[in-house]
């Protein structure tokens, strides 16, 4: 069986498609835009971005009754792979000596000047 997991804590995407989604053990969060809360706004630079992007996945994955310790993959889509070094401090940051597996994706647009999003696959409980 499948939930939807939603929550006004991250910012809702304005597609049809939901924040994450729990099942079969796992708990999936959908790309997030580093998207200021108050403003709306995408926040500037890619270090800025990625620590965003990950503070909405997290939350994201609060939301569903798991962690930052549960998370198995994460994939980033970056429009700028010379920033690297910005997403890995972001990572660093999030995950200390523990980081989950990564897939790094550089895509030729994610839309409204966005550099990084980030994705999450994390274990339910």
């Amino acid at each position: 069986m499948r939930e939807i997991i939603q929550t006004d804590k991250a910012p809702a995407s304005s597609s049809p498609v939901s924040q994450g989604a729990k099942g079969g053990g796992l708990v999936f969060v959908g790309g997030q835009m580093p998207r200021d809360m108050d403003s709306g706004m995408i926040v500037k630079g890619a270090l800025e971005q990625a620590r965003l992007s990950l503070k909405h996945c997290v939350t994201i994955l609060n939301e569903a009754g798991s962690g930052i310790d549960d998370v198995l993959i994460a994939v980033v889509y970056m429009t700028d792979l010379g920033q690297k070094d910005a997403v890995n401090q972001a990572f660093k940051e999030c995950f200390g000596n523990r980081p989950p597996t990564r897939n790094l994706v550089e895509v030729s647009d994610i839309g409204e000047g966005t550099i990084v999003e980030i994705a999450l696959t994390a274990i339910a409980h």
